[in-house]
């Protein structure tokens, strides 16, 4: 009876969020189809001692075959990776449970994939199994938020993990997560076209489509990465997301296809918290559809909006010689952003140039000898010079000495001069050369 009432509660919640053109609609039936998977398949609260994806897989792929309905996992500390779900299938996790992911040394993995079943050899996919997608699904949380947890884990070479990957999915919902990372690679949701050289636009689905993610937070982020990463997405909103590191809600779309690029994408209260920025929008070559966001916070981090222009990667030339600068669309707005002033931002060390020198003494060089730890910049960083134009307004900052009169700053507003050199020149004056020491590059902050 308990599990029944917050999954009504849950279908209340969520079918009271609407937004203008970006949504999930909620199939989620209160009535419907019931499935447990501790007192009906067996899976066992075991601290995460042992891989238990088969017992959670075989569970969902029950449910779907039975047309549909609620799976429910119970509080506790699990083990998984790799988990696939099937089309009509909602999970519903309880409050607190933690999950972590089965990720042995050396390599990649996914906590849970919203894609259809298809051969993980390329060469061995149809164009039919291309074209599969699963539609109508949900992870949420059941009476609060849940966890992905791999915060123990310190970053290696080879290694990444992502906590949900969505790809050919239409209509889906991913709410309620934290995601408690150690500055790993990849981010914490990923979403992101199917790459194919065959034709999609009589495709009904192509990436990720009409889904909605909210209520989800990161911590201990790498300044690469963060919480939501967008290569391939049409018709998805984004709200009430936080990053502690990194950058909340990126717009970089800079996997190398021609499939790349979002579309009609919307966003309401992103923050960001000693990272990079909330909202990034970089379209590398990818030719995207119209961005709107509304509501955007920075705490102590970089900045809070950076708006990037276009540039084509080496590699993607070499599959597209044609491939232009990319932009967004004609009509795409940030508004309503608010940046505070704090010391503890990752700031690339490209950036360096635009630290005021009173700062710079104080930069604490981390992350892979790529990223510092050091002061605020400024509120919206627009590097576009005019190849496309996003609309900012009402852009506020507090607490800032420098640029303060600078709301949004642009090329124009960096000292002159070679980023590269100035860090090599500050590196020789604290007596820093070669890789920082791992130790010095992972080293982490206390999350709340």
């Amino acid at each position: 009876m308990r599990f029944r009432q917050l999954a009504m509660f849950a279908i209340m919640v969520i079918g009271s969020v609407t937004t203008a053109n970006a949504r999930y609609t909620e199939t989620m039936d209160a009535n419907g189809l019931e499935k447990n998977a501790v007192s009906d398949y067996g899976l066992t609260n075991d601290e995460a001692k042992n891989n238990q994806s088969d017992i959670l897989q075989r569970a969902i792929d029950d449910v779907a075959a039975a047309g549909g309905g609620r799976l429910l996992i119970p509080k506790g500390t699990y083990r998984f990776a790799q988990i696939r779900l099937k089309s009509n299938v909602h999970l519903l996790i309880e409050k607190n449970t933690v999950i972590k992911p089965y990720w042995p040394a050396g390599e990649k993995t996914v906590v849970f994939e919203l894609d259809a079943e298809r051969p993980r050899q390329k060469k061995k996919i149809t164009l039919e199994q291309k074209k599969a997608f699963i539609e109508n699904v949900s992870i949420r949380g059941l009476g609060g938020r849940w966890i992905i947890d791999y915060s123990d884990r310190e970053r290696a070479s080879g290694e990444g993990v992502r906590g949900i990957l969505a790809k050919m999915v239409r209509n889906f919902l991913i709410a309620d997560l934290d995601v408690k990372d150690n500055y790993s690679v990849y981010c914490g949701i990923t979403l992101t076209p199917m790459q194919t050289e065959s034709e999609t636009k009589d495709w009904p689905v192509s990436r990720a489509t009409d889904g909605t993610v909210r209520n989800c937070r990161i911590f201990n982020a790498s300044p690469g990465y963060g919480l939501t990463q967008l290569h391939g997405a049409q018709s998805v909103h984004f709200q009430d997301l936080y990053a502690e590191g990194g950058v909340t809600l990126r717009l970089e779309t800079g996997a190398v296809g021609d499939k790349t690029a979002v579309y009609d994408i919307t966003g309401k209260n992103i923050v960001s918290e000693n990272g990079r920025c909330a909202v990034m929008l970089g379209p590398h070559s990818a030719m995207n559809g119209v961005v709107k966001i509304d509501g955007v916070k920075s705490i102590s981090s970089t900045f809070a909006v950076t708006i990037g222009k276009g540039g084509v990667k080496e590699a993607e030339l070499k599959h597209n010689p044609d491939a232009t600068d990319g932009v967004f669309a004609k009509g795409s707005y940030v508004k309503n952003v608010h940046a505070v002033f704090g010391n503890h931002a990752q700031v690339k060390t490209h950036d360096f140039l635009s630290v005021p020198e009173e700062y710079r003494d104080d930069l604490d060089l981390r992350w892979e000898n790529k990223f510092f730890e050091g002061p605020s910049i400024g509120a919206v960083m627009d590097t576009t010079a005019g190849h496309y134009k996003v609309i900012v307004e009402n852009v506020t900052m507090g607490n800032f000495k420098y640029n303060a009169d600078k709301p949004i700053m642009t090329e124009a507003d960096v000292p002159s001069g070679k980023w590269g050199n100035a860090v090599n020149q500050w590196k020789s004056k604290h007596g820093i050369s070669g890789e920082v020491e791992k130790k010095r590059s992972l080293k982490r902050r206390s999350t709340n």
